[in-house]
């Protein structure tokens, strides 16, 4: 019988998973989302509570902040790899090679 970690070639024995509302790239993502479409969707209601008309292209601009979160969540979910960032800026740095590695 295979134990879960055998299963999932991506998981590590040695690492948990963490539910993705822990995730600060996800709350990050759908905050930013939400802070992006407000003002559309009160701008939405206030002109449909005057003119009993929807803006396609107000339709159309919210559509698109949500498709661009959710490839961004997918991006999170999907990440196996660890990210380095470049030296000076916060995060961790880029490992140095071990002697007789490439570099590439």
């Amino acid at each position: 019988m295979q134990t879960p970690t055998e299963q999932i070639p991506s998981l590590s024995a040695s690492s948990e998973s963490k539910s993705i509302f822990e995730s600060k790239t996800f709350l990050g993502a759908v905050s930013t989302a939400v802070v992006a479409i407000s003002p559309a969707i009160i701008e939405l209601i206030d002109e449909f509570q005057k003119t009993g008309k929807i803006d396609p292209v107000k339709i159309f601009n919210i559509s698109i902040v949500l498709a661009t979160t959710g490839f961004t969540i997918l991006g999170r979910i999907e990440a196996d790899k660890p990210v380095h960032t470049p030296a000076g800026l916060p995060g961790p740095n880029k490992p140095e090679p071990l002697l007789g590695q490439s570099v590439l």
